[in-house]
Order: C-alpha cells, then sequence, then structure tokens
C-alpha cells in the first residue's frame, strides 16, 4: 500500500498494511532540527508521513510583526507557538451577526496552497482539507468568555453563527473535493483535561445538530471526516459518534481518555487517532520510554485496523524531536500487520 491507500484503510476501519502516522500541526523548530531547512510539506515527504493536511487561504493585512487582520476581521497574534490566537471580537450581538458574512469560498487565492499540495502529492499521500466545525468560529468571531457566557444567555446568537459557519465550510468543502482531497479534518476544540467548555446539554441542543448537518455534508462529498478535541470527552462519546465522524483525534491522555476503553467501546464504529503523549513522554521521556508508549498504543488500539498513530495534539515547540523520530521509527517498526 502507499500512504494514501493506508490512510483511507485505516478511516474506514479496515487493515491496512501497517498503522499509518500524520500530524496535523508540526513546530518550525522541530522540523528544522530534524530536516534543517525544510517546510512543513517538505518534512512530510522526507519523513515520509502518511498524509497532508492543507488550510485554504486567507489574505493578511499586517498590523505588526506578530499580529495581523484576517478577511473576516479577526486580527490574529501569533503567541509562543506558531499556533494563533484571536484578540478581538467581530460579532458582538445579532445585529453584528446578520451583518457578518465569511469571505468568498470561491475568490481566486482560496486553494492556492491546496492545489499546490495536491499537485505535488496527490496519489501518493493522503491529501486532508483542514476546515472548522463551528465551535471554533463562535469562540474566535464572539470571544470566548463571551460564548461561554452566551450559552446561557444568548443561545440563538451562538447557534446562529454556527449554522453561518456550517454553511460555509460546506462550500469550502465541495470545492476542496472537486480540487482533489480525500479526507476533511475538523479542528474545533470543545473541551480541556477538566472537561467540557459548555454543558453536554449545551452541546447536545446548539453543537451537535449543526456539526451533525455539517459532517452529512461533507460525507455526501465523499470525503472520509476526522474531528479533532482535545480534553475530557466521555459525557458526549455518544452523541459525538451520533455526528457521523469517522475518526476521532486525540484521545487526550492529559484529560483521562483511556485508548483502551475507546477501542472497546466505539473501535467498531470509528476509527481512533492519538494518542502518545506530547505533554508527557514526548516532552519529558526519552527516546526508549517514547517507544514502549507507542508500541502500547499500537497493540491496544491498532487491533484489527482502525487505527492511526500521532501525537495527543500536535508536536509543538516543546516536543524533544529525537523523541518524535523515535516515535515515527516505533510506527514502522511494530505497526506492520
Amino acid at each position: 500500500m502507499n500512504s494514501t491507500e493506508r490512510v483511507l484503510a485505516a478511516l474506514e476501519r479496515k487493515v491496512p498494511d501497517r498503522v499509518p502516522t500524520f500530524e496535523w500541526a508540526i513546530d518550525s523548530g522541530v522540523i528544522n532540527t530534524i530536516v534543517p531547512g525544510a517546510d512543513f510539506y517538505d518534512f512530510i515527504e522526507r519523513m515520509e508521513l502518511d498524509a497532508v493536511p492543507v488550510r485554504p487561504d486567507y489574505k493578511k493585512e499586517i498590523i505588526d510583526n506578530d499580529t495581523y487582520r484576517e478577511e473576516t476581521g479577526l486580527l490574529k497574534k501569533k503567541m509562543t507557538e506558531d499556533y494563533l490566537v484571536s484578540i478581538n471580537q467581530v460579532i458582538k450581538d445579532e445585529k453584528d451577526l446578520a451583518r457578518f458574512e465569511f469571505p468568498d469560498p470561491s475568490a481566486p487565492h482560496r486553494f492556492n496552497t491546496m492545489k499546490k499540495v495536491i499537485e505535488r502529492f496527490k496519489g501518493k499521500k493522503a491529501i486532508i482539507a483542514w476546515l472548522r466545525d463551528g465551535f471554533a468560529e463562535v469562540r474566535d468571531l464572539h470571544g470566548f468568555e463571551e460564548t461561554l457566557i452566551d450559552f446561557y444567555d444568548r443561545p440563538g446568537l451562538i447557534g446562529g453563527i454556527i449554522e453561518k459557519a456550517v454553511d460555509y465550510y460546506t462550500e469550502i468543502a465541495r470545492i476542496a473535493r472537486k480540487l482533489g482531497a480525500e479526507v476533511v479534518l475538523t479542528g474545533d476544540d470543545i473541551a480541556g483535561k477538566n472537561g467540557l467548555f459548555m454543558s453536554p446539554r449545551h452541546f447536545r441542543e446548539i453543537i451537535h445538530p449543526a456539526m451533525k448537518r455539517l459532517y452529512k455534508n461533507f460525507r455526501d462529498l465523499g470525503f472520509l471526516v476526522i474531528k479533532h478535541t482535545d480534553g475530557d470527552l466521555m459525557p458526549i462519546m455518544d452523541n459525538l459518534i451520533e455526528t457521523g465522524l469517522d475518526c476521532l483525534d486525540p484521545i487526550d491522555p492529559s484529560a483521562g481518555m483511556n485508548i483502551a476503553l475507546i477501542k472497546r467501546k466505539y473501535g467498531g464504529r470509528i476509527c481512533i487517532k492519538g494518542n502518545i503523549n506530547c505533554a508527557g513522554s514526548l516532552v519529558y521521556g526519552t527516546p526508549g520510554e517514547v517507544e514502549k508508549e507507542t508500541r502500547r498504543c499500537i497493540e491496544v488500539a491498532g487491533k484489527n485496523g482502525g487505527y492511526i498513530c500521532s501525537s495527543s495534539n500536535s508536536i509543538h515547540s516543546s516536543v524533544i524531536p529525537e523523541n518524535y523520530i523515535a516515535m515515527l521509527n516505533a510506527v514502522k517498526k511494530y505497526g506492520v500487520y
């Protein structure tokens, strides 16, 4: 099998030739230490990862060295990681919501990077359109604290933003599919290590119906769907499965998510991706300890297929490069079926 076939087989809960591996984000410093001068895509090729996540492109108005304005009006600021944080509130109330429109999904520049990635990797690596499924748009456009309050005070406003996001990302996915993407990854964290960011009731009443509609749209377009969210998801695991996702990432061990339990209860219905601890062994452990943890995850979650080995979130700047290399080597060593 090549990488594309390997990833698609795992997502369909089939048995590939070996356990696939890829990350949705790898810190540029870690990349440069392992493969000097490489960018994200060079690294994927050199280190033989199995999939290429790629986002749509957005024009950026530079404010200063660390801050820019997106087409949505959001101000984004780079913090200590490559990850960007929103620092303004675009949608304050229902009037703002009525006026707000997402950027043109078919703008000429929107898929420049995706087209290049597809030209380079199509048929060699699984092409993943890295999108969103609603909550992160509310968190960014309305503000995180404001969103948590307004689940109670103004649920209609929260739901309205999510519904606009569903329509927008459906159209983005439609274009990405025509270009040749095969998988959708949605990267909206809905929980942390202490639990959900909202009550289970609010998830079920506001987020779940929109997520279910969006995932049906994705699947109707021919996509397989990976849902990424950190945190303790156990109170809503059954609801997540009901959305129609094909894979859950990353089964967060720092939040008490037990990969053996998830495999046993849900492995017949979804693919599992994760959960090498990027807040534990990948940062504080030795290469030998990482190898041992990787082997354990493969033995527990890889049985009968349906498993993608990866970190428990991303390869961030504190990950020891030698430990990530040990993880990748262990996948090849122990992941063969």
